[in-house]
């Protein structure tokens, strides 16, 4: 079978090469120094026990399992010798300058550098700010649950005996009518009275629609009787009987429900911590590299880049001419 060596395998080949096997460099008597005794040489590459144990123990622990005799250990060291003869033929063929290589090195190399400094500035966090950003950002961690209704509202003012009577009396027509409707084959029967005969005009509109609202907020616009009537319907869809407030009567359906949250600090630290150290990450590497261009010499060349042809991109518009 005819085989060569492809740009992509070319790549892996090199970067392989030159981060794990030191180049090929060194000799084998200084590889035995450095890194443990010599189990096999490729032409003048050493490898060393230390690199095939390295190599061994990059594997997962079920995989490494297999290699506890010296048979198997043999078949793995012949698969690095395998390796180390590609790297050796791409050397050999120039591979190691091609622009393709470098790039990937130069990648890599980019790659290794955000390591280092991301591990230099991921110190241990001050507990005071992450107790702020909790405090701080407290609706993300405690919400309250919330239910989402269509209302309708039929104005009758407390002291008006008469009104109020009428007002609740048409109520509980209304909820009778439109719950057989529901029943039956009209299905937003609700929310086409609340647009034709709601008071409210905030929400007559939308068909009654009050959006999600906590308990908290319900009471706040319409009383505590209406908040716990909100709450204790079950059922999407269900109709809740006549409610009755200082502003009139009302019906409401329930649309949907959100349950609540109580994330105390001690269970959203990890969270937090997590999130406040990729920002002072992100932070010190924007300073790292604000740094780097403060102390370089750059000279960009507009005409040179104006002239760039992008592939696929869209020329400009040619600007509008003004009538005169």
């Amino acid at each position: 079978m005819n085989t060569r060596t492809t740009p992509l395998l070319a790549a892996v080949v090199s970067v392989l090469a030159l981060a794990g096997c030191n180049g090929g460099s060194s000799r084998p008597s200084e590889q035995a120094a450095n890194q443990g005794p010599v189990v096999a040489i490729v032409n003048e590459r050493a490898l060393t026990t230390q690199e095939v144990k390295a190599k061994l123990d990059e594997q997962p622990q079920f995989i490494r399992a297999r290699y506890s005799t010296l048979e198997k250990k043999k078949e793995f060291l012949d698969n690095l010798i395998r390796f180390e003869l590609l790297v050796q033929e791409a050397k050999r063929q120039g591979l190691e300058k091609d622009p393709e290589i470098l790039a990937t090195l130069e990648k890599v190399m980019v790659q290794k550098l955000m390591r280092k400094q991301q591990e230099a500035n991921g110190g241990k966090l001050d507990e005071a700010a992450l107790r702020k950003h909790y405090d701080e950002h407290l609706s993300e961690f405690v919400k309250p649950e919330r239910v989402r209704l269509n209302h309708i509202l039929l104005e009758a003012p407390q002291g008006d005996a008469t009104r109020r009577a009428q007002a609740r009396a048409a109520a509980v027509k209304l909820l009778a009518d439109v719950k057989a409707q529901e029943t039956g084959a009209t299905k937003n029967a609700f929310e086409l009275a609340a647009a034709q005969t709601s008071q409210d005009a905030t929400t007559k509109a939308a068909g009654g629609d009050l959006g999600f609202r906590s308990r908290d907020e319900l009471v706040q616009a319409w009383g505590p009787q209406f908040a716990d009537a909100a709450f204790a319907l079950t059922t999407i869809s269900e109709i809740g009987q006549v409610i009755e407030s200082d502003k009139g009567f009302h019906l409401i359906k329930l649309q949907g429900r959100q349950l609540g949250m109580n994330q105390p600090f001690e269970q959203a630290r990890a969270r937090i911590e997590a999130r406040l150290t990729a920002e002072h990450r992100a932070k010190a590497m924007e300073g790292f590299v604000d740094g780097l261009r403060a102390k370089a010499r750059i000279d960009i060349k507009d005409d040179a880049l104006d002239q760039l042809q992008v592939e696929g991109a869209q020329p400009p518009a040619a600007p509008a001419k003004e009538n005169r």
